[in-house]
C-alpha cells in the first residue's frame, strides 16, 4: 500500500507511523530566516532541510519535535507532510 496525492484525503497518520517517505518530486516550497523564540519557524520549507528519504513518519514528526518550537503557531506533526504528499512531492510506503 502507499499513501499519495490520490488517497490522503481523510488518512489519520497516526495509524501510519511505519510508512516510510518517499521524495517523488522536486519541493517548490520556499523559506525565510524567520525564528520563532530563538529556533526556526517551522516552515514546510525548513523541515524540508531534515527530511530525508527512507524516514518514517515517526522519524519525521520526532525531528519535529526536535528542531521546532511547539509554540510556534506553525508547529504540526502532521501539516507540512500532508501538504507535500498533496503537492505530490512525497508519497508514503510500507
Amino acid at each position: 500500500m502507499k499513501i499519495d496525492h490520490t488517497n490522503i484525503a481523510g488518512i489519520d497518520l497516526s495509524e501510519y507511523f511505519h510508512f516510510k517517505i518517499k521524495f517523488t518530486g522536486a519541493s517548490t516550497r520556499r523559506g525565510s530566516n524567520l525564528k520563532f523564540e530563538g529556533k526556526e519557524n517551522c516552515s514546510g520549507y525548513n523541515i524540508n532541510k531534515y527530511v530525508s528519504n527512507g524516514m518514517s513518519v515517526n522519524e519525521y514528526q520526532n525531528l519535529i519535535k526536535q528542531h521546532f518550537n511547539e509554540n510556534d503557531p506553525q508547529f504540526s506533526m502532521t501539516k507540512h507532510l500532508i501538504y507535500d504528499i498533496k503537492k505530490g512531492f512525497i508519497e508514503l510506503h510500507l
